[in-house]
């Protein structure tokens, strides 16, 4: 991830600005910056997140932010699943955004309600398009935080990749026969109907266009088949992530 040479050159210009308010600001970043430098620790992340939550409050939400996501990636850095962010947001909401509050939330539904277990999808056909329909909705409402929108198109594109590709254990290819999945087209289909105008909808719809020069069926044996199967969808979710972060 790039977050933290983001956050870098993010407070080096705000520097500028607060040099103009207050020198100690710029000497608490210069400080935080030092901590996150060093290798990440067990140790090292409690004194990171002990030396934000006594600092936060100096700071206005938008550089919060930055700092508080920079946080999130030292620890990721270590420890993939070591982050509650239900404990994550009890210790940093009061500080951070709304759109940062909102974005911590939807990844605390997708730690406690995943759609993937085990390689098996455990949500609906219909699920997945709900929940990527409110993904696409919340990154058009905050295209004025990029790190915010960056993160949530990955979730996003997580979600459109099950969508068309199904999983190991769910595919949306049927095992026997190579049919595509009806409950799955029924959905789609809805969605395209209900929400014509959304990047999801496009996606789908070009989907669509790829599954009827197939005649909607898959041979699960044929590599050359699966190969383009899986580079069109691949281009296809690369396609609504760059529409989606278009500014």
């Amino acid at each position: 991830m790039k977050k933290i040479v983001y956050i870098t050159l993010l407070i080096a210009v705000n520097s500028f600005f607060f040099a103009g308010c207050s020198q100690k600001l710029t000497d608490i970043q210069a400080e935080y910056l030092k901590l996150l430098k060093e290798p990440a620790t067990s140790d090292s992340v409690l004194i990171a997140g002990d030396f934000l939550e006594k600092n936060l409050k100096r700071f206005d939400s938008y550089n919060a932010d930055q700092m508080v996501i920079a946080y999130e990636d030292y620890i990721y850095s270590i420890d993939s699943e070591g982050l509650n962010y239900n404990e994550f947001l009890e210790r940093f909401v009061q500080y951070i955004s709304q759109p940062l509050k909102s974005l911590y939330e939807i990844k605390l539904n997708e730690q406690e309600s995943p759609m993937i277990i085990e390689s098996k999808l455990v949500k609906s056909w219909d699920e997945l398009s709900g929940r990527a329909l409110f993904l696409e909705v919340f990154i058009k409402e905050n295209k004025n935080y990029p790190l915010i929108q960056e993160e949530a198109v990955v979730i996003y594109e997580q979600y459109l990749k099950a969508m068309l590709m199904g999983t190991a254990e769910t595919p949306i290819f049927s095992f026997d026969g190579g049919n595509f999945n009806e409950a799955a087209q029924n959905a789609y289909m809805d969605l395209i109907a209900a929400y014509p105008d959304t990047t999801t909808a496009y996606i789908l719809e070009k989907y669509f266009e790829y599954l009827s020069s197939i005649n909607y069926a898959l041979d699960n044996k044929d590599v050359a088949e699966i190969t383009i199967f899986s580079d069109t969808c691949t281009h296809l979710v690369s396609e609504a992530g760059k529409r989606l972060c278009k500014r």
